[in-house]
């Protein structure tokens, strides 16, 4: 059973009777999850009535008793044209990716860096994935989303690990990408109802030139194994004076193969989302194995539910990179928002009455079904 409930200054409300369509979605390099819905309504038709819906309002999603969607409804439209109402909402990660911070961490780890984040902005701290790489960054003006994905990029090249940052209800976690016991089967005539796949050699790399800072080729490396499939694709890559950079040019190549794009279309399943896997089975495509979930979009409509997925063959992470050093004093870099030297502080945001609301709609439930 789906229940979709709307909070606002007046009370809760079950809307799930007047849904015509609704999208639960995301991506991996989204940084946040959306919910978007049609509504009935007309009007000329007065018998139609909807609670306030403006932004700002808090909105939860459910499949039986499991939350799906907490989040607030960001805009919405409707014509006198038409004959519904338009609601585009997003989960806390809307928070992350517009609020900027001003921060100078020193020998800090992903986790904590994480933490004091939520501790400064008023987030709900959840799992968060635990690192021993240790981070000495500045970062000035930086949206809170680029500082948490900065900190877990830099552990990443460190530990070879990938992570993905989600809001699971009203708490921010992150967490590891990597096979889960939710791996959904798709088969041809069974549950998968159309297969796409594609591949292509545009973007591929097959060779690095490391070059010093007097522009001499220090070395280079090649794939071994594309070169004699596809000629000589070369990318520079400039090496700082003291440093190796043999480790991003093997990233460059590992990231730049043989480019694919595979979509599937396919029965629902709400344990089918970014960061998580399926095996897929398609003779046709030539699709057999196991696949990562970059992007995903669940739709429900006219009594039907189904998804549509981008796969990968492997896992990808929204590597971010902000901030900067600090430089030879130790004291912060100069940047275009604020000046060097700021203070270590950020505003706080006050989320008590979207999580008060939340709390309002959970215990309302059994009375709205």
């Amino acid at each position: 059973m789906l229940s979709l409930v709307l909070t606002n200054q007046s009370g809760s409300y079950s809307l799930m009777p007047l849904v015509r369509q609704l999208t639960w979605s995301g991506d991996y390099r989204q940084g946040a999850r959306k919910l978007s819905f049609d509504l009935i309504s007309s009007p000329y038709d007065q018998s139609v009535t909807l609670p306030d819906l403006s932004p700002g309002s808090a909105v939860s999603f459910f499949q039986d008793e499991e939350l799906l969607f907490s989040g607030m409804v960001v805009s919405r439209e409707k014509a006198t044209g038409g004959s519904s109402i338009t609601v585009n909402c997003w989960d806390k990660g809307f928070y992350l990716l517009k609020n900027q911070g001003v921060y100078q961490f020193t020998a800090q780890t992903p986790d904590a860096i994480a933490r004091r984040i939520c501790a400064d902005f008023g987030f709900s701290a959840g799992e968060l994935a635990a690192s021993t790489a240790a981070v000495t960054r500045n970062f000035i003006g930086v949206p809170l989303y680029r500082i948490i994905m900065t900190a877990y990029t830099l552990a990443a090249q460190q530990d070879g690990k990938d992570y993905q940052l989600r809001f699971e209800g009203e708490k921010l976690c992150v967490a590891e990408i990597k096979e889960n016991d939710r791996t959904l089967v798709l088969e041809g005539g069974v549950n998968l109802q159309s297969a796409s796949a594609a591949d292509s050699i545009e973007n591929t790399v097959t060779r690095a030139a490391i070059y010093d800072s007097d522009n001499r080729v220090v070395r280079t490396i090649q794939n071994e194994e594309l070169v004699p499939l596809y000629g000589v694709i070369q990318r520079a890559v400039r090496q700082k004076d003291g440093e190796d950079a043999g480790a991003a040019a093997q990233k460059l190549l590992s990231d730049n193969g043989l480019a694919q794009t595979i979509t599937v279309e396919a029965l629902g399943n709400v344990g089918c989302v970014t960061g998580g896997t399926v095996a897929v089975k398609e003779p046709y495509t030539g699709l057999y194995g196991l696949f990562w979930i970059t992007s995903d979009s669940h739709v429900w409509k006219d009594g039907q539910y189904y998804m549509k997925l981008s796969l990968s063959c492997r896992r990808l992470m929204d590597e971010q990179e902000a901030g900067s050093l600090p430089n030879k004093s130790g004291s912060r870099t100069a940047s275009k928002t604020a000046k060097a030297g700021s203070s270590d502080s950020s505003g706080s945001l006050d989320l008590s009455g979207w999580e008060e609301s939340v709390r309002s709609t959970r215990a309302q439930m059994g009375q709205l079904r």
